[in-house]
Order: structure tokens, then sequence, then C-alpha cells
């Protein structure tokens, strides 16, 4: 049973005079955004370095960040991302979790296969290396964790949600241990970080990505609610290898899951 997370808020229903408001703030990110983001990707250009970390995945921040606000968004982060290679483990609410991360640090994505099918948000995953995992296939998960691995091995940051999927219950839910693989064998750090979205209380059930939902219905309802608050929390590095030995991967999801869970069920002053 999972862990509840604090007190739910009231679903608000989207109103057509906010979505007529930032509809065309959105086309504008779109239109002059996507074509920004893709020239920062392109071969000779990608690789620049700035600030320590390609031209490619710096812009891919600060697209998301706008992007999250176009749609209605307060991006609220608690804590600091670590120097170096790592993996990010969050849970997952929503769609628009994968721009949150992006918004977070710049870093390559595991998700799942249906997102390369999205409008729009698929062609973009495409384009800037998210590790796609096709459901209920060994080679595809073990060609991710290689890549994973790779990644880290190369002082990169790696993002995984391992839940594995989006569930409508309110709070935490178990981390698939396998994900944890890749960074046990690079060496690389585990980060735990909380995602919720806020407005007067937990949005969990106005904002989870349920069954039945499409990603246009996610941005649609976006659009026409009131803003609200994504609260991003980063929690301490958490070792893979300890004393020169590989930590047990259950271990270490258990390890993570928990803190996840602590910075979910915290509410701010």
């Amino acid at each position: 049973m999972p862990d509840a997370g604090p007190p739910l808020a009231e679903v608000r229903e989207p109103r057509v005079w906010r979505l007529a408001l930032r509809a065309p703030i959105l086309l504008l990110v779109a239109l002059v955004g996507v074509p920004v983001l893709l020239l920062a990707l392109l071969p000779g250009v990608r690789d620049l370095p700035v600030a320590g970390q390609p031209l490619a995945l710096r812009v891919q921040r600060r697209y998301a960040r706008i992007l999250l606000r176009a749609l209605g968004y307060r991006l609220r982060i608690h804590g600091a991302m670590p120097d170096g290679a790592c993996l990010v483990v969050a849970n997952h609410i929503s769609g628009f979790d994968i721009p949150v991360l992006h918004a977070v640090a710049p870093l390559w994505l595991v998700a799942k296969q249906d997102i390369r099918d999205w409008p729009l948000v698929g062609a973009l995953a495409r384009a800037v290396g998210t590790i796609f995992i096709q459901r209920g296939s060994e080679d595809s998960r073990r060609r991710a964790a290689r890549r994973m691995t790779a990644l880290m091995q190369r002082g990169r940051i790696v993002g995984v949600f391992p839940e594995g999927g989006i569930h409508t219950g309110q709070g935490v839910k178990r981390f698939h241990p396998r994900l944890f693989g890749p960074a046990i064998r690079a060496g690389a750090p585990v980060v735990p970080m909380a995602i919720r979205y806020w407005r007067d209380g937990d949005l969990h059930d106005e904002q989870v990505f349920g069954p039945g939902l499409g990603f246009a219905d996610l941005v649609i309802a976006a659009l026409g609610r009131p803003a609200a608050d994504i609260q991003v929390r980063i929690g301490s590095p958490i070792p893979a290898v300890e004393g020169g030995s590989e930590r047990p991967r259950n271990e270490v999801a258990r390890e993570a899951q928990a803190h996840v869970t602590e910075m979910y069920r915290h509410v701010d002053d």
C-alpha cells in the first residue's frame, strides 16, 4: 500500500477564457522555441561546451522552463543538484514530469516507448536523445541500461521514473530496483527527487495522467486551469558504491524510495 501525501486540493475545471489567453503564448513558444532547440541539436553545435555542459543540454533546460511557464506552471526548486554524473530518480504523476526533469537539470531522460508517438513531444524527445524502453522487451531494457551506464561513465546526468509508470493513486509507489543497476555499474550516485503539483493543496487528482487521457487533453486542461506551482525537492545523493564495493540494487532502490516519499510528504510553510 503506497504512502499517502499531503491533503488534496479541490479539482478546478478548465475555463475557456484562460485557454484563449494562454494558447497563443504556447503557440509562440512552439513556433520560436522549437527551431532554436533543433538548431542547438545540430551536429557540430550540440556539443559546444557551455558552463561545463554541452550547449544542447543547456538549451533543453531553458526551453523546458519556458514551456512550463507558458502552460501556467511556476517551478519551485528546493535543494541543488550535485556536480558530476548521477542518476536522478523521481516519482511520476503527469506527462509534464518530463519537461520538469529537463527544467531542473541538463540530463538524458529514460522514457517509455509510447512517448515517441506523442504529437510534437515525441519528435522533440527523439531529437534530444531520449532513451526509450519498450515495455515487456528484455532486449530494449538491456540496450537502455547499457546506454545509461555509458552516459554516466562519461560524466552525464541520467533521469528515470523508477515507479515504472503513472499510477492514479496518490503517493510514491515502489521503485523498481533494476533501473538502479546502471548507476551502480557506473559508480554514480543516485539523486532522489520529489515532484508535486500544488495550489492550496496537493493537485494529484487534478494533474494525474490517468487512463484514457491523451497528451492533448493534458495540455488543454493545463491551459484552462488556474496557475499552479510545481514543487521539486532534491535530496542528498545516495552512494551506489561503498568501500569500493557495489551496493545491492534492492537496497539502493528502497533507500531512494524512502527519501522521495519523505520529501513528497513535506508541506511548505
